[in-house]
């Protein structure tokens, strides 16, 4: 969670959310996943890397990016599926694997500020597929590759294509703010207005229920 405060008033936060969870859950904090951090030093929540940076006009401004860890695990991926173990397959068999495993994680990062990754792994993984095809055709010529496996700006076969992530639209977050019912905002709640929180509870009486659950 995000705090608008003090380092030790997150520190106290963070305490009573561990007594609420232990009393009402039977569950405990993992030390492991459960620091607290500056803005401005980042942090990693759930694929994105959040930080806080300087803009070009003297304004401060927080980004949502694909993690480090992110990009290297899907990296990781794409190697794997292009190695030489695969040789043997068609390119187009290639190609049905490795183009779901660009487009579900570009689905997943498209919320952020991630053109820039897109781009860099639509670089690396037609990199990773030229390679596989020049193991698996060594006497063929660049020009022979070329007009046997290059088409419409990308390496394809069979109808089949290799996804560029760089191509997928990237959708920045809309704050919803109050139109999400929280036993915090209960008196600023709109029930009628909760368009965006998709659920077969009445809004009143479910968000009554959270909040005597958690009193």
């Amino acid at each position: 969670m995000l705090v608008h405060g003090t380092k030790s008033e997150a520190e106290t936060l963070k305490t009573e959310v561990g007594e609420l969870l232990a009393r009402k859950l039977k569950m405990t904090l993992s030390v492991e996943k459960t620091r607290i951090t500056h803005i401005d030093d980042g942090f990693v929540f759930l694929g994105f890397h959040i930080q806080r940076r300087p803009f070009g006009d003297g304004r401060r401004v927080v980004l949502t990016i694909p993690s480090k860890a992110a990009l290297a695990s899907v990296m990781h991926k794409i190697k794997k599926l292009t190695g030489r173990s695969t040789t043997p397959l068609s390119l187009e068999e290639v190609l049905w694997t490795v183009d779901p495993v660009l487009k579900g994680w570009a689905a997943y990062f498209r919320y952020g500020a991630s053109k820039r990754t897109f781009s860099y792994l639509g670089w690396y993984a037609w990199w990773r597929l030229l390679l596989w095809i020049r193991r698996k055709h060594p006497s063929l010529t660049w020009k022979q590759l070329r007009r046997r496996y290059y088409g419409a700006d990308r390496i394809t076969e069979g109808g089949v294509g290799l996804y560029n992530p760089a191509k997928m639209r990237v959708q920045r977050y809309t704050f919803r703010g109050a139109q999400i019912s929280t036993p915090y905002n209960i008196d600023e709640m709109d029930p009628d207005g909760a368009r965006f929180r998709r659920t077969n509870h009445d809004d009143v009486a479910f968000v009554g229920q959270v909040s005597e659950y958690l009193a």
